[in-house]
């Protein structure tokens, strides 16, 4: 069955080469990710591209980090996917299984958003760390 567009990160797949995108719903959460996961500069021809998450990773684990990124990632989905509507950022504190601490450099986000022209919501849970 044709594709949309690679999965990422790429993968084989015996019917198509390579696994590929086959719903609209998985095109968008992948061009998603991709924009936060992404850092400004890295992107060939499209410097302003990107979120930037990792660039945050030492910064204090506090409200005013959580709103600068949150504020990143709106104006990012605004500026490149303005077909997603981002209706809920939730930052999820990361604990060490064994020490029940929390786990320094890594941001947990989960984005609840919607894509109006498909009638879609989705949720999106992202693991930025070192």
């Amino acid at each position: 069955m044709p594709g949309f567009s690679p999965v990422i990160p790429l993968e084989l797949d015996p019917s198509d080469g390579f696994s590929l995108t086959k719903t609209y719903k998985e095109v968008g959460r992948q061009n998603l990710k991709t924009l936060i996961l992404t850092n400004p500069g890295e992107r060939i021809m499209e410097p302003a591209f990107g979120a930037g998450i990792r660039r945050r990773l030492f910064e204090p684990k506090a409200g005013t980090t959580y709103a600068v990124i949150e504020a990143e990632i709106l104006s990012q989905v605004a500026s490149y996917l303005p077909y997603i509507k981002i209706r809920k950022i939730i930052f999820d504190e990361l604990k060490d299984p064994y020490s029940k601490q929390d786990l320094l450099h890594s941001i947990a986000i989960r984005i609840i958003y919607y894509i109006d022209a498909l009638n879609i919501s989705d949720e999106l849970e992202v693991l930025v760390s070192i």
